[in-house]
């Protein structure tokens, strides 16, 4: 089994600029560049802080809990 962050990725994010907005629109001062958020969705991976941080704003924003079952694929899932 594994999680698919690419689909994740699409799903919460329309863009790479949307990531950036999210980020930027909590006070974040190092955002990562559009070609690092670019190799995210090409390799299907964001760095652990950076993904953890993400489900922090994206709970935030929505006002509860990222459900993340949905992405696991596998035999299980």
């Amino acid at each position: 089994m594994q999680f698919s962050t690419r689909k994740f990725l699409s799903d919460m994010f329309p863009d790479r600029a949307g990531i950036q907005g999210l980020l930027r629109a909590y006070g974040v001062k190092d955002v990562p560049s559009d070609a690092a958020i670019q190799k995210w969705f090409l390799r299907g991976s964001v760095p652990a802080d950076w993904f953890a941080l993400l489900l922090v704003y994206l709970e935030l924003e929505q006002g509860e809990p990222v459900r993340l079952a949905r992405y696991m694929e596998g035999e299980n899932g």
